[in-house]
C-alpha cells in the first residue's frame, strides 16, 4: 500500500482509532490487521520491532534514543504508529480489558524499574499495575513532533496514553492534567475532528478525563458538544408502574425517554457480551413493570456512550443520595439491557454493582454480578473489547477486585476481604481489618515485612499512621527526595486528627504546593486555618477545594466565613449563594445569606432568603434584619445594583404576612407591619396598620410581668412610645369616624401603661422616668386630638 497518500492514511488513523474497519480486511496492512485482531504481542515481537526497537533498549537515555530514530526514520513512520497503538492497547488488555498474560516482552521488560520512576511522577503508580513499559514506550512514541506533524491522531493517542497513567497514579498529577488539557485544546482544532462520529469520540473521551479530576464544568461542556454532535436528547419522564411483585397501587417510576434527530452512527455488536444477573429477590421485580406504554429506542454504540457518560456526569456532579440515585439509574438500565458493546456493558454492570451495594435487597447481586464480572475480564482476550473503551468509564481489574473485597467486608466476610486486600497492596483497608479483628498490632506487622522486602514511601506513611510515630513520616519524606505530597499529607492528617491545627497546617500547606489537586487535603487545610485564625490561608483553601469540589455547602459557607473576616462581603456573598445551591434545605445557610445579603444592600434576596428559611424552620425571629429591609423600603434606599427598593413594597408586605403567620406573638414584627403598610398610603392600608398597631400593643404586654422588672418595662415603653408616633402618624390620613376609634385606642393603652409604670418602684429610676413624661406628652396630644374631633361633630 502506497502510505504516501494521505487520504489512505487518514482512513487507516480513522480505523485504528476507532478499532474495526468496515472495508475488506484485504485492504488493510498486516500491522493493521493484527492490531484489529487484538494480536498485539504479535506486533511488538514483529520483525519491526526487534530491529529497530530493541537495540534501542540499552541506551541510557532511551526516551531521546527512540524520538531520534522516529526522526531519522520518516519512511517508518507508520509501523511507529502501529507500535505506539499495540503497545498501549496491549498495556490496556492486561490492566482494564483482560485476560492477563503474565509472559512479558521480554527484550522490553528490562526497562521497566526505570519506567516506573518515570511513570511515578514524585508519588507511587498502583501496584497493582501490570507492564508499566507498555504504557511508556506509546508515550514515547506518540509523543514524537515529527510522528505528530504526520499523523494527526499520534496526539489522540497520546491524549488516551495520559487518561490511562492518571489512572494508574496513586494520587492525581497537576502536571499531567495541565499537560493533558493543553493536549485537548491542540486536538479539537485538527482536521481530524471533521469527521462527525471521531468529533463525538473525542469529546467522550475528555469528558471522561476532566471526570477523572472531578472538573464538572469542564466535563458538561465537553458531554454537551457530544450530545449536539450525536443530536441526541435524553429526558427522565415518569410513567405509573410497579417496582415491587405485591405492589397494588401503581406509582410514578422514572424511565428514560430517548430521541436520536439523525441517523445513528455505526457500530458493530459483540457477540460474546457479559451477562446482566437477575436479582431474584422475593419482594423486588426484576425490573419496572410499566402499565403505560414506553417507547423505546434503538440505538447504537456511540449514542449509547453518551447515555453512559451522562450517568458519570450526573453521580460525581450530585450530592450522594437517594434522589440521586433514583436519577442515575434509568441511564444505567437503558445501556445494561441494550448495549452490544462490551466495554459499555461491563462498565454499566459495574456501576449498578456500585449503586446495589448499599441496599440489602441488592447487595447478594452486587457480589454475584462483580465476581461474574471479575470472571469475565480473564476470558480469552476479542478485539471487541477494545471497541469504544476509552469512551466507556471502565475501571482497571484491580478496582473490580477491590469492590469485590468492599462487599466482602460490608457484608461481615471480613477475612475473606482481608486476603484480598493483602493481595491488592491495599494497605490501609488491610489495617481496617485488623482493626475490626482486634489485631490492631499485626496492620503494622505486616506493613513492617513489606518494608522489609521493599521499603516505598506509601508503606513509610503507612506505618506511621499505624504506630503515630512521626519518625517514620520524617524517614518517608527523606526516601522521596522530599518531593512527595503523600508523606507530607500523611503527616498534616496525623496532626490534624490530635486536633494540634498550628503544627497542621505547615505540613498540609507543603502537600498541596506540591500537588494542588487533592480535594481532602484542602478542605482540612481551610478549616485547619480557621482554627488558627489565619483568614487569607482560610480563604484561598477553601476556595481552590471548592473549584475542584463544588457540591459541599460547607466548604462554601466556611470560605464566607473567611472572605467576611478578610473584610470581603462581596465574595462572602457568591461563596454563600453556591452553598444554598449545593444543599437547598440547611436553614442556617439561608440564614447566613440573609445576613451578608441585608449588609450589601441586597434586598430582594433577603427577601427570597427569609421565606425560605421559614419553609425549612417553620418559624424564625430576627427583627434587626426586618427592621433593616423596612427601613430600606419606606426610605426607598438604593440597593445594591442601584434599583429602587420601594419597587420591593409588595413583596415585603408578603414576607410579614407570612411571617407573621408563623411569629404571631411578637410585637416588633407587627410595629414593622404596620409601618410597611402605611407606607402605601391607602385609606385600607391605613386601616390595616393601625390593626397592626394594635397587635402589636397586645404582644408587648401579653406577659403579666412585664412591669416588675426593669428591662421589661423599658422595652414596653419604648414600644409604646413609637407607637404613640405611629398611631398619631397613622391617623392623619383617616375619616373622623376612623381617626376617633384609632386614636381612642391608642389613649386607653397609653394610659393602661403608665399606670402601671407609675405603681411600680421602677418610676424612680431616670430612663424610665424620661420615657413615661415622653409617653404622657403623647397622651395629652391624642386627647387633644380626641377633643377637636368631638368638638367638630
Amino acid at each position: 500500500m502506497d502510505f504516501k497518500d494521505r487520504e489512505t492514511e487518514k482512513q487507516l488513523e480513522r480505523v485504528l482509532l476507532i478499532n474495526y474497519s468496515t472495508s475488506k480486511d484485504d485492504n488493510l496492512p498486516s500491522i493493521v490487521k493484527a492490531i484489529l485482531a487484538a494480536e498485539y504481542a504479535q506486533t511488538l515481537n514483529s520483525e519491526f520491532c526487534l530491529e529497530h526497537i530493541k537495540p534501542l533498549v540499552g541506551n541510557k537515555d532511551f526516551k531521546k534514543s527512540i524520538l531520534n530514530a522516529i526522526q531519522a526514520e520518516s519512511e517508518l513512520h507508520f509501523n511507529w504508529l502501529c507500535t505506539g497503538i499495540a503497545s498501549i492497547l496491549y498495556f490496556v488488555q492486561n490492566n482494564w480489558t483482560g485476560p492477563e498474560v503474565k509472559d512479558d516482552i521480554n527484550w522490553l521488560s528490562v526497562i521497566r524499574n526505570n519506567v516506573l520512576q518515570e511513570l511515578s511522577l514524585n508519588d507511587q503508580c498502583n501496584e497493582n499495575m501490570s507492564k508499566p513499559e507498555l504504557l511508556h514506550l506509546a508515550k514515547t512514541i506518540f509523543s514524537s513532533k515529527d510522528l505528530q506533524n504526520v499523523f494527526e491522531s499520534s496526539l489522540w493517542w497520546l491524549f488516551r496514553a495520559n487518561l490511562l497513567h492518571s489512572t494508574i497514579l496513586e494520587e492525581l498529577s497537576a502536571v499531567l492534567f495541565d499537560e493533558t488539557e493543553s493536549l485537548i485544546l491542540k486536538i479539537v482544532e485538527q482536521d481530524i475532528l471533521q469527521d462527525t462520529f471521531l468529533k463525538t469520540l473525542f469529546h467522550l473521551e475528555a469528558t471522561h478525563f476532566y471526570l477523572t479530576y472531578k472538573r464538572i464544568q469542564n466535563s458538561e461542556h465537553y458531554l454537551k458538544i457530544a450530545n449536539d454532535v450525536a443530536m441526541l436528547r435524553m429526558e427522565l419522564v415518569g410513567a405509573m408502574g410497579k417496582r415491587t411483585k405485591y405492589q397494588q397501587e401503581e406509582k410514578a417510576q422514572l424511565f428514560l425517554k430517548i430521541k436520536v434527530n439523525k441517523e445513528l452512527f455505526p457500530s458493530r455488536e459483540c457477540k460474546d457480551l457479559p451477562k446482566a444477573l437477575e436479582l431474584n429477590d422475593d419482594l423486588r421485580l426484576e425490573r419496572i413493570e410499566f402499565s403505560e406504554s414506553v417507547e423505546k429506542v434503538n440505538l447504537n454504540a456511540l449514542e449509547e456512550a453518551i447515555i453512559l457518560a451522562t450517568h458519570f456526569q450526573i453521580k460525581i456532579s450530585l450530592p450522594k443520595d437517594k434522589l440521586t440515585d433514583e436519577e442515575i439509574i434509568p441511564y444505567l438500565t437503558t445501556i445494561i439491557e441494550n448495549t452490544r458493546n462490551w466495554s459499555l456493558k461491563m462498565s454499566s454492570l459495574c456501576q449498578r454493582c456500585l449503586l446495589e451495594s448499599n441496599h440489602k435487597r441488592t447487595i447478594e447481586r452486587s457480589m454475584s454480578q462483580i465476581e461474574y464480572l471479575i470472571e469475565q475480564l480473564n476470558n480469552t482476550q476479542t478485539a471487541y473489547k477494545m471497541d469504544l473503551f476509552f469512551a466507556s468509564g471502565m475501571k482497571p481489574i484491580w478496582q473490580y477486585k477491590h469492590m469485590l473485597a468492599d462487599l466482602m467486608l460490608n457484608v461481615g466476610m471480613v477475612k475473606g476481604a482481608l486476603e484480598l486486600y493483602l493481595n491488592l497492596y491495599l494497605w490501609e483497608d488491610v489495617i481496617v481489618c485488623y482493626t475490626i479483628l482486634e489485631l490492631k498490632h499485626k496492620a503494622a506487622e505486616i506493613i513492617r515485612q513489606q518494608i522489609s522486602k521493599k521499603p516505598t514511601v506509601k508503606l513509610w506513611c503507612l506505618l506511621g499512621d499505624a504506630t503515630q510515630d512521626t519518625d517514620c513520616y520524617e524517614t518517608a519524606w527523606q526516601l522521596s527526595g522530599k518531593k512527595s505530597s503523600r508523606v507530607q499529607r500523611h503527616w498534616g492528617l496525623y496532626y490534624f486528627a490530635m486536633k494540634h491545627y498550628d503544627e497542621a497546617v505547615p505540613h498540609l500547606k507543603q502537600s498541596v504546593e506540591l500537588n494542588n489537586i487533592q480535594e481532602n487535603v484542602w478542605i482540612r487545610l481551610g478549616f485547619a486555618a480557621l482554627q488558627i485564625e489565619d483568614w487569607k490561608l482560610a480563604a484561598t483553601a477553601y476556595r481552590r477545594y471548592c473549584e475542584l469540589e463544588q457540591t459541599s455547602f460547607e466548604a462554601w459557607n466556611n470560605l464566607a466565613k473567611a472572605c467576611i473576616k478578610l473584610g470581603d462581603k462581596s465574595r462572602a456573598w457568591r461563596a454563600l449563594q453556591d452553598a444554598v445551591k449545593c444543599n437547598y434545605d440547611r436553614w442556617e445557610i439561608w440564614d447566613n445569606l440573609m445576613v451578608v445579603s441585608i449588609d450589601l444592600g441586597h434586598f430582594s434576596e433577603v427577601i427570597r432568603c427569609y421565606h425560605r428559611i421559614l419553609e425549612i424552620k417553620g418559624s424564625h425571629t430576627d427583627v434587626q434584619v426586618l427592621r433593616i429591609l423596612t427601613k430600606a423600603v419606606v426610605d426607598d434606599i438604593k440597593d445594591a445594583e442601584g434599583n429602587s427598593s420601594r419597587r420591593l413594597l409588595q413583596r415585603t408586605l408578603e414576607l410579614f404576612g407570612h411571617l407573621t403567620s408563623c411569629v404571631p406573638n411578637n410585637s416588633d414584627i407587627w410595629r414593622l407591619y404596620a409601618e410597611l403598610s402605611a407606607a402605601k398610603k391607602t385609606e385600607l392600608d391605613d386601616q390595616k396598620a393601625a390593626q397592626y398597631l394594635q397587635r402589636a400593643y397586645r404582644c408587648a404586654v401579653s406577659d403579666p410581668r412585664w412591669f416588675q422588672t426593669a428591662d421589661g418595662t423599658q422595652s414596653v415603653l419604648d414600644l409604646s412610645l413609637a407607637l404613640a408616633d405611629d398611631y398619631l402618624s397613622c391617623s392623619r390620613n383617616c375619616t373622623a369616624v376612623q381617626k376617633r376609634a384609632m386614636l381612642g385606642s391608642a389613649k386607653l393603652s397609653l394610659q393602661s401603661v403608665v399606670k402601671k409604670v407609675r405603681d411600680q418602684e421602677l418610676i424612680n429610676q431616670t430612663e424610665i422616668s424620661k420615657s413615661i413624661e415622653e409617653i404622657e406628652e403623647r397622651l395629652n396630644e391624642i386627647v387633644k386630638e380626641l377633643a377637636i374631633i368631638n368638638t367638630m361633630n
